[in-house]
């Protein structure tokens, strides 16, 4: 008789381990289903100790063990998928089994039992291997030949490859580019799989003897192939990596320390990865060739309407010249942000104070109206509001969204040249293919969108960034990244020119652009995020949590009294929606880089004790 310590493959349980007894010893790895409550989960086992030597443990403990139910079999590099998870979770400040349960498909599980097997894949004695961690920065088509020569090499070596992409969108456009001449030999698994896909998925993966070009999304890197020696991760910089839970679990975490201990070749690529995998790796100063060649910085001068006359003018060239065109905005709706003209007051949300956001809609009587909406709590205010600190009407648009370019680039050159494009114009990938190959077919067209039109976009002539300041004013610890990786991403899809508009050209980065200085950017960046401590070389924190307005005070004095002496800075509460007695607090942390690791647990036992619900992040995208 055993005894197993267990890690139980479920969200939404609190626990890391699980402890239950066996009549054999279990491999490392093994995958069993054991009860927990009236439900029965699956686990991995993580080790074994016969009884006689845990006897100890038994005797101390406060509940009976309980037995494993049935022993589902032994999947190749499971038991070094066991100290990824342990790692990822250590970082995420999340249970181990809340990891697994976003990166292991439980279709796999069922597979598995359907298939009642005890072991499923037979483990191989492969010869020992080195870890190796590279990144290309580069553009589509050149990440796309390096990758050929990646998994040519590999299947040379007899070695399975894992294609990794955040999306689903992203996987397919990448699978369209690699699989000329090796379609049977394509497996692809991602959340919209059908059940019998998956079926033949896993077969294939279970079955073909030849090695295999394995498409995946994180939610099923974890997947079985005794073969696996190399792993392309692709969009590095995508914060989709993120999972959208409380725990926001990095899987990029998960798959290079995944890598690590299966002694697997990993390869990141992206236009602009992040700067933290660059200067990691070594590789923060990119090729004298790798530069933004169409770019031109146009000074504008100040104005008053939607679009600068400079960008208005370039628009009806491009009408004369039978260009495409594509005219970037990093806004959806009307105006994300409207102040009175007068005073300057931003028109906020009375229930949360956040900005509100000027949109269009149908009314009763099938007419548009515009109103104000808060995309945090969703209180809406009428177009008529009026400044609520001078009474004055005059209530302009100070940043400019989708909508409201595409009415005033219609107002010149005609709605039927005019295509916008964003999550509530077009909500899904078909909607946009289908307004891609339109616009291929036309002479003359303007296309206005956000970063969701770029993935899909061919054929365009110019690019035009009329907004490029007010991107740099985004309060983000990657909007130099962001910048950069937009005006590389602009200047790839552009056949002639990428036109950025500024109002203050000896902007630093901007002069910088204008010279095609990416390294000298990227090392300036370098300097600032070591001098003030930022991400590589330190940790930013955030917590939020979720409370009754009567708990505030005593909330912050318990916070403040805990983190004494931390470099913390709260940010101002707000309501979570219309109505609510609720407020969001949260607070930003400057930190070492083994502040988690070293104050984590601390930490989440001193949140738990104050009984509401929380939310702890690493280096967030947004404050």
């Amino acid at each position: 008789m055993h005894v197993a310590t267990i890690i139980p493959i479920a969200r939404g349980i609190p626990f890391d381990m699980l402890t239950y007894y066996c009549p054999d010893a279990l491999a490392p790895g093994t995958l069993v289903s054991i009860p927990f409550g009236k439900q029965l989960i699956i686990g991995i086992v993580v080790e074994t100790t016969p009884l006689a030597e845990a006897k100890t443990l038994i005797k101390q403990a406060s509940f009976a063990l309980k037995k494993v139910k049935q022993v589902l079999g032994y999947l190749p590099f499971f038991a070094q998928a066991i100290t990824a998870l342990q790692i990822t979770a250590t970082h995420a400040l999340a249970p181990v089994g809340a990891v697994a349960g976003s990166t292991i498909p439980q279709f796999l599980f069922e597979y598995m039992q359907g298939e009642k097997l005890s072991d499923l894949l037979a483990t191989t004695d492969a010869k020992p291997k080195r870890y190796t961690e590279s990144v290309i920065a580069a553009t589509t088509l050149d990440r796309t030949d390096q990758y050929k020569r990646i998994i040519r090499s590999a299947f040379a070596a007899d070695e399975s490859v894992f294609f990794v992409a955040p999306t689903i969108r992203a996987l397919t456009m990448w699978q369209e580019r690699l699989e000329k001449g090796i379609q049977k030999h394509i497996v692809v698994l991602h959340s919209k799989t059908t059940k019998k896909a998956l079926r033949s998925a896993f077969a294939q993966i279970k079955g073909s003897e030849r090695p295999l070009l394995v498409f995946v999304t994180p939610g099923f890197f974890v997947v079985p192939r005794k073969d696996l020696g190399v792993v392309i991760a692709e969009d590095e910089s995508s914060n989709l990596y993120r999972t959208n839970d409380r725990f926001a679990i990095d899987t990029r975490i998960l798959i290079r320390e995944f890598c690590t201990a299966a002694g697997l070749s990993l390869t990141w690529g992206d236009t602009i990865p992040r700067l933290e995998t660059l200067k990691r790796l070594e590789r923060d100063h990119f090729p004298r060739s790798y530069i933004p060649d169409k770019l031109h910085v146009v000074p504008v001068e100040h104005y008053r309407t939607i679009l600068p006359s400079e960008v208005m003018d370039l628009i009806r060239h491009g009408q004369k010249k039978k260009y495409r065109l594509f005219v970037y905005t990093n806004r959806k709706g009307i105006a994300p942000l409207s102040r009175c003209a007068d005073c300057s007051t931003i028109v906020t949300c009375p229930t949360c104070s956040l900005p509100v956001i000027l949109r269009n809609r149908i009314n009763k009587n099938g007419e548009s109206e515009r109103y104000f909406v808060c995309t945090h709590c969703g209180d809406t205010l009428p177009a008529t509001h009026i400044c609520t600190h001078c009474g004055s009407w005059n209530i302009t648009p100070t940043m400019i969204g989708t909508e409201s370019l595409h009415a005033e680039i219609a107002s010149l050159v005609g709605a039927e040249h005019v295509v916008a494009v964003d999550d509530d114009i077009t909500p899904d990938s078909a909607t946009i293919e289908t307004l891609i190959k339109e616009i291929q077919s036309k002479k003359f067209v303007v296309v206005v969108g956000t970063n969701k039109v770029l993935p899909y976009l061919k054929g365009i002539h110019y690019t035009l960034i009329p907004y490029i300041d007010r991107i740099l004013s985004i309060p983000a610890l990657s909007t130099t990244e962001t910048v950069l990786r937009l005006v590389m991403e602009c200047n790839e899809k552009s056949s002639e020119g990428v036109i950025v508009c500024t109002r203050n050209a000896d902007f630093p980065l901007l002069k910088q652009l204008a010279g095609q200085k990416l390294n000298t950017i990227i090392g300036e960046e370098l300097s600032l995020r070591q001098e003030l401590g930022y991400p590589p070389f330190g940790l930013i924190v955030k917590i939020s949590m979720t409370a009754p307005v009567a708990h505030i005070g005593a909330i912050r004095e318990r916070v403040n009294e805990y983190f004494e002496g931390t470099d913390i800075t709260p940010i101002p509460p707000r309501r979570i929606s219309v109505g609510s007695m609720k407020i969001l607090m949260t607070w930003i942390i400057k930190a070492p880089l083994s502040y988690i690791e070293d104050e984590g647990s601390d930490i989440m036992r001193f949140l738990d004790s104050l009984r509401f619900p929380y939310k702890i992040e690493q280096n967030p995208e947004r404050f």
